[in-house]
């Protein structure tokens, strides 16, 4: 039986727990979950975890213009539920989220429900134990989930993406509460994207890309290279202004596959554009002028993407026939300093 002292203590953490979530989510400050109240020693251990000062200011986040310190950022860990220690990994994702070729300001304001997609490679994975295996992109992972969400409340708080005041996105997304995980670089065969990018492999780094949707792709084992391919293919078919690029999460499955059939990361991605195309007499006119005015097109078909440079391609999740397709372009990645 719990002691009455013990219950008073209990019921007045319950009061003081639900007032600051009721009085942040009038405020507009959360993304209508509840939050852990960001009490100043709280910030205070989350700058100290940074390194950095706390009046520092890593970005100015649009639409209007927030300026976003590193007790901002720290505030907003906070009350995503993350802990100190990955206060390096959420400011390299801000400062990769302002690069000038990212489309911030778009993403926070357009209807399509397009978010930051993070992928996390090196060291610091295990350090922070970055899910990047068996359900990497579901819940229970709580540097995925907290990580993620830190980034939708900077982009709220700091950068007032409200739904219905700044972000006239038309239907949302789960994707927006947190869409990160690890590469999978222990079951790679090849070199780890951060590599692939001119990052040296014990660099930590964090590479934002603009994204849009998630597709699970089933099957497809046992039947030969092209074919698995080409079956991941069909799930990616041209989008409406989405040249901006794609990004395949190889399972372990196909990833071993297709590695021990001698196909390298650039083979996968020039079959991978070959199969995408789509004849145009499944489009209507309008689109097939659009995509062909944006160079993703030829008189018979309608392309994925403008070339194959802009079909990225890394290793994720566990075992089992499944891979994962993004519509996932303009990747910044940034070195988390200090990991």
């Amino acid at each position: 039986m719990i002691q009455p002292e013990v219950q008073l203590q209990v019921g007045s953490w319950t009061e003081f727990v639900t007032r600051n979530y009721e009085h942040a989510y009038d405020q507009g400050w959360t993304d209508g979950l509840p939050v852990i109240p960001a009490t100043p020693e709280g910030v205070e251990h989350f700058v100290a975890a940074s390194g950095r000062a706390a009046d520092e200011v890593i970005a100015i986040l649009p639409p209007r213009k927030g300026k976003v310190t590193v007790e901002v950022i720290a505030v907003n860990a906070v009350m995503a539920g993350c802990r100190p220690e990955y206060m390096p990994v959420i400011i390299a994702a801000v400062e990769a989220l302002t690069d000038p070729g990212y489309p911030l300001e778009l993403m926070q304001m357009t209807t399509n429900p397009m978010t930051p997609f993070l992928l996390v490679s090196g060291p610091v994975r295990h350090q922070l134990d970055i899910n990047s295996g068996t359900g990497c992109l579901g819940p229970g992972w709580r540097a995925n989930a907290t990580i993620g969400r830190a980034i939708r409340l900077i982009l709220v708080n700091g950068g007032g993406a409200l739904p219905g005041v700044y972000s006239k996105v038309s239907f949302g997304s789960p994707l927006r509460y947190s869409y990160i995980c690890g590469e999978n670089e222990e079951e790679n065969p090849w070199t780890p994207f951060h590599v692939d990018r001119g990052f040296r492999r014990e660099d930590s780094t964090v590479t934002v890309f603009k994204a849009s949707s998630f597709c699970n792709i089933s099957g497809g084992e046992g039947v030969g290279p092209a074919e698995i391919l080409r079956h991941i293919a069909t799930h990616m078919p041209p989008m409406y202004g989405a040249g901006d690029g794609v990004l395949l999460l190889l399972g372990v499955n196909h990833a071993r596959s297709l590695h021990e059939a001698g196909l390298a990361k650039r083979d996968i991605q020039e079959q991978i554009w070959e199969f995408a195309r789509v004849p145009v007499s499944h489009y209507a006119k309008s689109f097939v002028a659009t995509e062909h005015a944006a160079g993703r097109g030829d008189a018979e078909t309608v392309w994925r993407t403008h070339s194959p440079d802009e079909i990225y391609v890394a290793v994720a999740g566990g075992a089992g026939p499944q891979d994962v397709y993004i519509s996932a372009g303009l990747p910044k990645t940034r070195i988390i300093c200090g990991m």
